[in-house]
């Protein structure tokens, strides 16, 4: 470890030490402690301009100093994408790519989060930059169904990635969490019919444990030659080959891959079509399409 890592170890203990010591304080002045210390947002330096992220926490910080680094291949999507669309950014955490795509200024973007501690810090990230009129945030998730689900959660534990399918494999290093939430679910085709809001043209999807059903419950609205293209959290050589097939009814083929961890590891897949063939295709065709079972 190098000077400058030292001095920044122990100057982290300190401050740990510090506030461990407001422990001993009165609950009315701890709780003045936090809203000083929330007060004081992170900071992102982006070509654009700063963007404010709520200190909320180790994950919060975390995702704040990441932003531009931990998927440079998803940024360099959303400066791609044209002027004037519309795009959804489906299990948007607490808004790292929302906050960069809405910095544009010239995007319409939903942001849709279930886990209520994450929603909380989604929306007031929006309205940290400003960005309440350019982000519609809901907390809402999608699946193949209208039902209520269970989402393994920890309310006490900000900006991590919780799943409503939790593995039962045994893992070293797996993460539980010791609550559920209620998450109201529906299909992207019902709330786009329900309220009739527009046709996104980009689609970002990042739910663990409900992808497949979540393009199970958009049949209608992939026709839509509306939607350009879709980024997945995917590895090619894994569910990747499945989500792949399925799209490809809809005339989808994979145009990027996205890196992270420094180009080491691939962990993202960009599908887009010139055309939509699928708008075409007989409802037999269609229904083929949807019975088409996913790996998870």
């Amino acid at each position: 470890m190098n000077v400058m890592g030292k001095a920044h170890k122990a100057l982290r203990s300190s401050v740990k030490m510090a506030l461990y010591s407001l422990r001993l304080f009165p609950e009315a002045h701890r709780a003045d402690a936090v809203d000083i210390l929330l007060s004081t947002s992170a900071v992102v330096e982006t070509a654009r301009g700063k963007i404010l992220v709520l200190n909320h926490g180790r994950g919060s910080c975390w995702r704040a100093q990441t932003l531009m680094t931990k998927e440079p291949d998803s940024l360099k999507w959303i400066d791609s994408m044209q002027p004037g669309s519309v795009f959804w950014d489906i299990g948007a955490n607490v808004g790292a790519l929302t906050l960069y795509a809405a910095q544009r200024g010239d995007l319409e973007v939903w942001a849709f989060e279930p886990a209520a501690v994450n929603y909380y810090c989604l929306a007031a990230n929006c309205e940290l930059n400003g960005f309440e009129k350019r982000v519609r945030c809901l907390q809402l998730g999608f699946s193949d169904k209208i039902e209520i689900a269970d989402l393994h959660v920890s309310q006490l534990m900000t900006a991590l990635s919780f799943t409503f399918k939790e593995s039962k494999k045994n893992k070293p290093n797996k993460k539980t969490y010791p609550s559920i939430q209620a998450v109201q679910l529906c299909t992207i085709d019902d709330f786009i019919d329900r309220y009739r809001v527009p046709v996104p043209n980009y689609i970002k999807i990042d739910v663990p444990g409900l992808t497949n059903e979540i393009f199970l419950g958009a049949w209608r609205t992939l026709a839509n030659p509306a939607i350009r293209q879709i980024q997945v959290e995917a590895r090619e050589n894994g569910s990747g080959q499945r989500i792949a097939e399925f799209l490809s009814s809809y005339g989808f083929k994979i145009i990027g891959r996205g890196m992270r961890l420094e180009g080491q590891l691939q962990r993202d897949l960009v599908f887009g079509r010139d055309a939509s063939p699928a708008q075409s295709l007989p409802l037999a065709t269609q229904n083929l399409a949807i019975d088409m079972p996913l790996a998870s």
